[in-house]
């Protein structure tokens, strides 16, 4: 936890301006024990033992020995509120974060109800589980599972490194394009969930799993995904049911080109040919605004007469074998 930068930057903050006894640690009673133990806050808690010399910072770690040099507050003392059992401290969390003012990201409230599950209600079956935890939070069952199921895909991901695919780390994952996709029935199928409330996802294809966070995560070097915003997720949807469009996108990375597809190669085609015909229209009703026209221009103009004349040939081979 030492190499953790929040702990470093908890550090920092309570070394110059003290703590905030506006965010007490929240502690629950070892049973049987006079004992007690941090459920929330242990970050703090470590980055408090370092500034008062309980915990041994290891000497290579500069920068966290000079945040202890320079530090002017060193609190040995802070508040606490002090609960009988775990449970109750997750109940407080969620009331606090999920109907209260200090509200969890997805991600965080999806991890919060695996928690409340696992421990309050892992001897239920499942679709009791799911109807309780909905009450918890005051919402419904299926979006419950779907957060569950999106975290239990995300922390496969994250235990394969996120596939080591550029782009991709924990601060970058927007968590809901994850949960939105898998509600797309296509999609859900093509990773190998069996519904998007499929919490224990024990027929998910890894390689599967690798294409989607790819299509929507990974960045190229402009900062730009496959998918460019949740909107764009309907028609990854509809190319993940056709196979050749799935083909396309892996070859081309282009969505726009591989949608196409997804109503086979005739209309495609014909949807190709009306888009180049526009954009060449374009480019002659823009031509007399042209002031400069250089040797690239031609070039380029060149390639694309040619590249027709070799199209126009395909077709009329064809149409003459007929």
């Amino acid at each position: 936890m030492i190499r953790d930068e929040r702990v470093a930057e908890i550090m920092q903050s309570v070394g110059v301006q003290g703590y905030f006894e506006g965010e007490p640690l929240l502690v629950a009673q070892v049973p049987s024990s006079d004992d007690y133990y941090v459920v929330e806050g242990n970050r703090r808690l470590a980055a408090l033992k370092l500034l008062n010399g309980e915990l041994e910072t290891p000497k290579r770690l500069k920068s966290v020995v000079s945040i202890i040099d320079d530090a002017s507050e060193k609190p040995n003392k802070v508040p606490c509120i002090i609960f009988s059992e775990r449970k109750d401290i997750l109940r407080y969390l969620g009331f606090r974060h999920i109907t209260g003012i200090k509200a969890w990201g997805p991600l965080a409230k999806a991890r919060y109800l695996k928690q409340l599950r696992e421990d309050i209600y892992a001897n239920e079956p499942e679709d009791e589980q799911l109807k309780m935890l909905a009450k918890e939070i005051g919402s419904r069952s299926d979006y419950v599972g779907t957060m569950l199921t999106g975290l239990e895909l995300y922390d496969k991901a994250k235990d394969s490194e996120f596939f080591n695919l550029p782009g991709i780390n924990e601060k970058s994952i927007e968590f809901t394009l994850l949960t939105t996709a898998i509600g797309y029935r296509n999609i859900s199928d093509y990773i190998g969930l069996d519904s998007k409330v499929d919490t224990q996802c024990e027929h998910v294809e890894k390689d599967r799993l690798k294409d989607v966070f790819s299509w929507i995560y990974s960045q190229d070097q402009q900062g730009n995904t496959i998918v460019s915003d949740s909107r764009k997720l309907k028609d990854l949807a509809a190319v993940v049911a056709n196979q050749d469009a799935v083909l396309n996108l892996k070859k081309k990375g282009d969505l726009n080109e591989a949608f196409l597809m997804t109503e086979g190669p005739q209309v495609a085609f014909s949807q190709m040919l009306e888009a180049a015909k526009k954009r060449l229209s374009l480019a002659y009703e823009t031509l007399p605004a042209v002031k400069e026209l250089d040797k690239s221009h031609y070039e380029e103009i060149q390639n694309i007469f040619e590249l027709t004349k070799s199209i126009r040939l395909v077709i009329q081979g064809r149409l003459d074998d007929e």
